[in-house]
């Protein structure tokens, strides 16, 4: 139990738990939206004991114990509350003067210690202030989840104004010095609000319950897209990493055999299935190894842009360090020519963006890779995907990474006697918890949507109430081009040169239409997936009368 040391009034927050009465309680998934006046009805159908909290409350709480439980978003129609009470640190456990509070509110802190989504840290682990993020701001400018560098960071007060501040006696002095300070980071607060008074009088407890937020509106802009900080360092994510390179780029015991040697790769190659996975086993026809060939050359050309003008071309010299070998036969001797990969690579990569780039003659063989090449190109392969992952940034929300753990820790400014400071008083820290992704399913019922009946009445009554505005280049390309050659990929660009044009449909038509081509694609991709018993159930309704 967190208690706030005064010589005269000790305060402390307190929740249900036996095992940990200092962290208070998570009441989830209530399914009302008027969630307060169902709060309110459950506490006062409660009998409380004269200390402490009843052994059972009528909500599901999250358990202190076990695997981290995840809570659903509002977006599920879901709503989970923190509640706790105030009390005098005292014999007897007196319930604290509302009037005496302040303010209150609590802080949701990200987990970052020992892996706990098989079951929850000891109580040492979760007060350790290493193990936890905060979600930070500044000056009105998002920060993001920040770390704690110190216990007295993790007890620090949410609001730099409001914490002590060093004082020399002087005020002229203590200006300049707070004027020069840099401005401290704050961590994002929310309410927590006190129950009715009749709620409070009949358990005999200061009870205070905020929302829990499972969602975020605000969104921080990310400096890259992806973070590759963990690649670079040995361990699995860098092994992944190599694994999934092309074994053309992680071969290092022997020269590899090119496809086709003579032929020209052009733009014919790009057409044929690439059906091989980057560490698939060497084939064993021509028709496999032109594909790996080729899968080799999209990963150069796609994944780390090499041929498309952008700083993929700073693989040149590396890839210049492998080495071509081409063998050239005359009446009277055979030769082998050797030259560097990079420029033979990059002509390939060139025909990958642009479909009229010139044929690439092929050697016969790629010499084995030189030791300790793979570890360089690596390297420098995270350097060109970090600036496109930079060019690529996001936006992040609290809560957009469904495998974080997250925890909640209460906070109460009670007033002092007249001449002392305002006092902060922390809770414990909640169980841990994840927050369950927007698609996740709660077996809620479904909402219903009718569709029309397809007859001549029923289509005539359908008239447009949605108007699409055409650029001249789209409604060209509708206008020249029918289905068949849209779907046999032989559609011609339409013109930026005409008229736009407004097109009215029926929202009901289209949402037919979408009904019909989802259908369509279900039953096609269940040879895949196997799926229809899962994600279409369809039930026989008796025709009305």
């Amino acid at each position: 139990m967190n208690v706030a040391a005064h010589p005269h009034h000790p305060v402390s927050l307190r929740g249900p738990s036996a095992q940990r009465p200092g962290a208070p309680a998570l009441l989830v998934d209530l399914q009302v939206d008027d969630f307060v006046a169902a709060l309110s009805a459950g506490l006062k159908s409660t009998t409380w004991p004269r200390f402490g909290w009843p052994a059972t409350l009528p909500f599901d709480q999250l358990a202190p114990l076990g695997a981290p439980r995840a809570l659903f978003q509002p977006i599920h129609r879901r709503f989970n509350l923190v509640l706790l009470d105030t009390c005098c640190a005292l014999f007897g456990t007196p319930r604290l003067d509302p009037r005496k509070i302040e303010s209150s509110g609590f802080v949701v802190r990200r987990w970052i210690g020992p892996d706990a989504h098989a079951g929850m840290p000891s109580p040492g682990e979760l007060a350790h202030h290493a193990h936890w993020q905060a979600w930070q701001e500044r000056d009105g400018e998002g920060l993001g989840w920040q770390g704690f560098a110190s216990a007295q960071q993790f007890d620090a007060d949410p609001e730099p104004a409001r914490r002590p501040q060093a004082r020399t006696g002087n005020a002229v002095v203590d200006a300049a010095l707070a004027a020069r300070a840099p401005q401290a980071a704050a961590e994002t607060t929310q309410q927590l609000y006190a129950l009715a008074p009749e709620v409070c009088d009949h358990a005999q407890r200061t009870l205070l319950f905020g929302l829990v937020p499972c969602s975020e509106a605000q969104r921080l802009q990310r400096g890259m897209a992806v973070d590759y900080s963990t690649v670079r360092a040995p361990g699995p994510d860098r092994d992944d990493f190599i694994a999934h390179l092309s074994p053309y780029l992680r071969r290092t015991g022997s020269p590899r055999a090119l496809p086709a040697a003579g032929s020209s790769f052009d733009v014919s190659w790009l057409a044929e299935e690439d059906a091989l996975a980057a560490d698939a086993p060497d084939p064993g026809t021509d028709a496999l190894l032109r594909a790996q060939f080729t899968a080799f050359i999209r990963q150069l050309a796609f994944e780390f842009g090499l041929g498309a003008e952008t700083d993929g071309e700073a693989l040149v010299p590396l890839l210049d360090e492998l080495q071509l070998i081409t063998t050239v036969r005359s009446a009277f001797e055979v030769e082998f020519r050797v030259e560097a990969a990079g420029a033979f690579l990059l002509a390939c990569a060139r025909v990958v963006h642009d479909a009229a780039a010139p044929g690439v003659t092929i050697p016969d063989q790629l010499a084995a890779i030189p030791p300790g090449w793979i570890e360089r190109f690596v390297d420098a392969a995270l350097g060109v995907l970090e600036t496109r992952s930079a060019e690529a940034r996001t936006l992040e929300g609290r809560y957009d990474d469904d495998q974080s753990l997250f925890a909640i820790r209460a906070f109460v400014r009670v007033r002092g006697e007249p001449g002392c400071p305002t006092r902060l008083v922390w809770s414990e820290m909640t169980p841990l918890y994840a927050v369950a992704p927007w698609h996740a399913s709660t077996g809620a019922p479904q909402a219903r949507i009718a569709l029309p009946s397809l007859n001549a009445a029923s289509l005539k009554a359908m008239t447009p109430n949605v108007a699409f505005e055409l650029p001249p280049e789209l409604q060209n390309l509708l206008a020249r081009n029918s289905p068949k050659a849209m779907l046999a990929g032989k559609a011609e660009k339409g013109s930026e040169l005409g008229l736009g044009w407004i097109c009215s449909f029926s929202i009901p038509i289209i949402t037919i239409c979408a009904f019909i081509v989802l259908n369509i694609v279900l039953h096609l991709l269940e040879i895949i997936f196997h799926w229809l018993p899962f994600v279409k159930i369809c039930l026989p309704i008796p025709r009305k009368k």
